[in-house]
C-alpha cells in the first residue's frame, strides 16, 4: 500500500506533465540525480525528485503517476483501522524504530542529505504526511528535547534540526497536488509567544494533502491579528497550533475573546502540546486534535461533506 522508493523517467514525466525525453535529458545533465539499475535503466529516488522540485521551483501536477493518491491513503487507513481492532500490526515496529533513530542521529549531526533520504523513505513506505509527522518527526523532536533538557545537546543543534525539517517539509509539499480553486479554505497559525514553525507547517500540508486550499498566517501572531484575517477571508476551518504558552491566564483571556468573536460558520480547530488537560476545559473550540492523523481524518471528512459531532475528536 506504499508508493515506490524510486521511479522511471516515464513515471516522473507523467507526474510533472512533461515529455519523457525532457526528464531523460535532465537526468543525463545531472539536473535530476539518477541511479542506474544493473541493466542500465535510469531510476529516480524520491529524495532526488524532491531535490529537483525544490531547485527548479516545480511541483508535481499528477502525483498519482508515482503512486500518490487519496484513494491509496484511504485504503491504507482502513487496513490500519482493521489491524488495530484485531490487535495485529501491518508495519514493522522494530524497523520503524531503527529508521527513527537513524533520522534522529542525522538531524542532530546536521546531515541534511541523510535526513532527506530518511524522510523520503518513510513517506514512500507510509504514503501519508500524517505518518511522517506523528511517527517520525514527533518522536524525534521529543527525544531531542529530552537530550537538550538533560544537557546532552546544545541549543544550536535543536534549532538547526528545526530549520532542516522546515526545509524538508517545504520540499514534501511539492509532492502534493495543488488544490482546486473551488476547494474549501483552511487558515491558521500560532499566537504571540509561540514561535514554533514545524507543527504549523505540517498542519498546512495535512490540509493540502486532503484537498483544501490553505493560508498559513505564520508563527507568533497576536490573536487579535489572527481574528482580523479570519473575518476577512472567512475560512471553513481556522486552526490554532499551540506549542508554547508563556502565561496560561493571559492566553486563556486572549483566546476567549478570539473564539467568541470568530465569525459564525468558521470551525475552530486547536491542537498542540501546550494545551494541557487543565487548560482545555477552559477553552471553547469546535474540535481538538492531539495528533495529525486525527487532523487528517477531520480534514478528509469535512472535505467530503461530513460533520464533526462534539468538541473533541
Amino acid at each position: 500500500m506504499s508508493i515506490e522508493h524510486s521511479f522511471s523517467p516515464k513515471q516522473v514525466a507523467q507526474a510533472l506533465q512533461v515529455s519523457e525525453s525532457s526528464v531523460k535529458r535532465w537526468c543525463d545533465r545531472g539536473v535530476i540525480r539518477t541511479d542506474r539499475t544493473l541493466g542500465g535503466h535510469r531510476r529516480i529516488p524520491l529524495e532526488h525528485l524532491m531535490e529537483f522540485l525544490e531547485s527548479t521551483n516545480r511541483r508535481l501536477v499528477d502525483p498519482t503517476a508515482i503512486g500518490l493518491s487519496e484513494e491509496r491513503q484511504r485504503t491504507r487507513d482502513e487496513l490500519e483501522r482493521l489491524s488495530s481492532l484485531s490487535g495485529s500490526r501491518t508495519t514493522d515496529e522494530a524497523g520503524h524504530g531503527t529508521m527513527q533513530k537513524q533520522f534522529e542521529a542525522a538531524l542532530i549531526a546536521g546531515d541534511e542529505q541523510q535526513c532527506r533520504k530518511s524522510i523520503s523513505t518513510w513517506y514512500a513506505m507510509q504514503g501519508s504526511m500524517a505518518s511522517v509527522a506523528d511517527e517520525l518527526l514527533a518522536p524525534t523532536f521529543h527525544s531531542i528535547g529530552n537530550l537538550w533538557r538533560c544537557g546532552d545537546l546544545d541549543v544550536y543543534q535543536e534549532r538547526r534540526g528545526c530549520e532542516i525539517c522546515i526545509r524538508l517539509i517545504h520540499e514534501l509539499r511539492r509532492l502534493v497536488q495543488e488544490p482546486m480553486n473551488s476547494a474549501p479554505l483552511a487558515m491558521g497559525g500560532t499566537s504571540n509567544g509561540d514561535p514554533y514553525q514545524v507543527a504549523n507547517q505540517l498542519i498546512e500540508i495535512i490540509f493540502r494533502e486532503a484537498g483544501w486550499r490553505t493560508i498559513n498566517l505564520g508563527s507568533s501572531v497576536p490573536l487579535e491579528s489572527l481574528l482580523v484575517a479570519a473575518k476577512k477571508y472567512m475560512p471553513k476551518i481556522f486552526w490554532l497550533s499551540v506549542t508554547n504558552i508563556d502565561d496560561d491566564e493571559a492566553f486563556l483571556k486572549r483566546f476567549d475573546a478570539f473564539s467568541r468573536e470568530l465569525p459564525k460558520g468558521v470551525m475552530l480547530v486547536v491542537g498542540g502540546q501546550a494545551l494541557t488537560d487543565r487548560l482545555r476545559p477552559k477553552m471553547q473550540f469546535s474540535a481538538y486534535c492531539d495528533s495529525l492523523k486525527q487532523l487528517s481524518a477531520l480534514a478528509r471528512n469535512m472535505r467530503g461533506g461530513s460533520s464533526v459531532s462534539g468538541p473533541q475528536l
